[in-house]
């Protein structure tokens, strides 16, 4: 107990410089981390919202659209084969008749073709 009181006596308790100046740094270093994941995140954020935007007007823009002057109109047939379990592939079980359409959309002056099922086509697909 005696030493105890000796020490406080002195005033020998509190932080010292170097203690202080170790926790700035490493304060400092934690808001650089932080700064760095908070502009990643905005950029991320900035990018998501652009894509969202794209992808409406494409949208938007496809389903306006009508069928172009180079349009497939024809026929196809989609084919379905059984899988084994280990992934090989077997034999053709059935085929479906599918009519199909061409439709092009052009977007921050890119053109994208886009095959769809026509409505109203023999493979029961169209509204």
């Amino acid at each position: 107990m005696k030493i105890m009181k000796k020490l406080r006596a002195k005033g020998s308790s509190g932080e010292t410089l170097v203690e202080i100046m170790v926790s700035g740094l490493l304060f400092l270093l934690l808001m650089a981390v932080m700064q760095g994941a908070i502009s990643f995140c905005s950029s991320a954020q900035q990018k998501s919202g652009q894509l969202r935007k794209t992808n409406a007007e494409i949208c938007n823009t496809l389903r306006r659209s009508e069928n172009t002057p180079g349009t497939v109109n024809g026929s196809a047939e989609m084919a379905f084969r059984a899988v084994a379990a280990d992934g090989t592939v077997g034999n053709q079980v059935f085929t479906i008749p599918v009519g199909l359409e061409e439709r092009s959309v052009t977007a921050d002056g890119k053109t994208a073709v886009f095959y769809s099922f026509a409505p109203g086509s023999t493979g029961g697909g169209g509204p």
